[in-house]
């Protein structure tokens, strides 16, 4: 939840999401390195615990995302879809919601049917976003920043976005 005076933002959430990344973006980075000097970075294990430390950061950026629409009255249905936009299709904020589900659900799809309409949406989000299912968070992370450099904290910029334009959102509905 987030406070406003005028035009400034009190966002403690914000402060501390900022500095979970900024943590995870030093693990990031140091898998990053190990994978740069790897034989072979699967075997090592060094691609899943870097998709292990993105999909941390995805997962925060979803609690923020909730905690955030705390008492503005606003669905998370339309909060995902106002913002800034990923594609034509998808904002910024979808695309996140979609990682962040796909880590913490897509052990529950191994080998099943995907019958569930969460499943079949987060499925459809990041594929289409990565164009693969393989290494699904790293991708969207590098599609999201534009740039194979994984930083999860270049995502702090689109998230002050949508949250201007919740509150843009909230105000229209009082």
């Amino acid at each position: 939840m987030y406070l406003k005076s005028g035009h400034e933002y009190a966002d403690t959430e914000l402060q501390l999401l900022s500095e979970l990344l900024a943590t995870l973006d030093d693990k990031v980075v140091e898998v990053t390195n190990l994978i740069s000097v790897s034989v072979d970075p699967e075997s090592a294990g060094l691609t899943d615990r870097g998709e292990y430390f993105i999909g941390v950061g995805f997962s925060a950026i979803q609690q923020y995302l909730t905690d955030t629409l705390t008492l503005t009255g606003i669905s998370k249905r339309r909060a995902f879809d106002i913002g800034p936009r990923h594609s034509d299709r998808f904002t910024f904020i979808a695309v996140v919601n979609a990682a962040a589900n796909w880590w913490k659900h897509s052990a529950e799809w191994v080998g099943q049917p995907t019958q569930n309409a969460l499943a079949l949406k987060t499925q459809e989000v990041v594929i289409e976003v990565t164009g693969t299912e393989y290494y699904p968070l790293s991708n969207v992370l590098a599609k999201l920043q534009g740039t194979r450099e994984l930083r999860l904290s270049a995502l702090l910029s689109n998230l002050v976005l949508w949250r201007s334009a919740v509150d843009e959102e909230r105000l229209q509905n009082e």
